[in-house]
């Protein structure tokens, strides 16, 4: 078996709709808005045609991955995978940032980010441990293969701590626009250690 790369295209989601600078959607299921067909024609250049395409199980992820598609007259119908949602926030989803000043939790978060868990919901930490589980199925399904995975900012910071060997902490500072471009690769040799390579972030 020769060296074998798996290429990853990771693309967050279009601009939420109807939602005020500071809020908290998480995993709520919210539209998104798809009128920036410059930006979408820029990814869909930038992209394989016969690549595979993911997103996450939410429709804003669903429906800019048909988006860019469309801008070359591409039938996408991505594979949706709950594993790849963005962080569940549990209570303190639709609440502001500023309102968490208000809740005793807010405290414990904002002093350990990735560790600290919102009420009823998951931490960093855990969205990146069931993010990286998907991947390493993503590679041992599609090995060799070009992946296109439209998802959410805390997702990519997930796969790009996989790739760059980064802690969780460290991964939250990383910034990811709507509407950019992550691409990394991963190297499977059977005789040596499976490596990664990243090749542009947030572009």
């Amino acid at each position: 078996m020769s060296l074998s790369i798996t290429k990853f295209h990771w693309i967050r989601h279009a601009p939420v709709k109807a939602m005020m600078p500071g809020r908290i959607y998480g995993q709520r299921d919210v539209g998104c808005k798809l009128n920036d067909t410059e930006r979408l024609l820029s990814l869909a250049d930038q992209l394989p045609k016969e690549g595979i395409w993911v997103s996450s199980s939410l429709s804003r992820t669903k429906k800019t991955a048909k988006a860019i598609g469309e801008q070359k007259g591409w039938k996408v119908r991505p594979l949706a995978y709950k594993e790849l949602m963005e962080q569940n926030f549990g209570l303190w989803q639709s609440k502001t940032w500023d309102e968490l000043e208000d809740d005793p939790a807010g405290d414990a978060f904002w002093k350990d980010p990735a560790a600290t868990c919102p009420p009823d919901g998951e931490s960093f930490e855990q969205l990146c441990t069931r993010v990286q589980k998907c991947i390493n199925h993503l590679i041992k399904k599609y090995n060799g293969q070009e992946i296109i995975c439209v998802a959410h900012a805390g997702t990519i910071r997930a796969a790009l701590a996989q790739a760059l060997d980064m802690t969780p902490a460290s991964a939250l500072r990383l910034k990811i626009d709507t509407l950019s471009l992550s691409q990394i690769s991963h190297f499977s040799d059977p005789d040596k250690d499976n490596t990664w390579s990243v090749e542009r972030v947030n572009f």
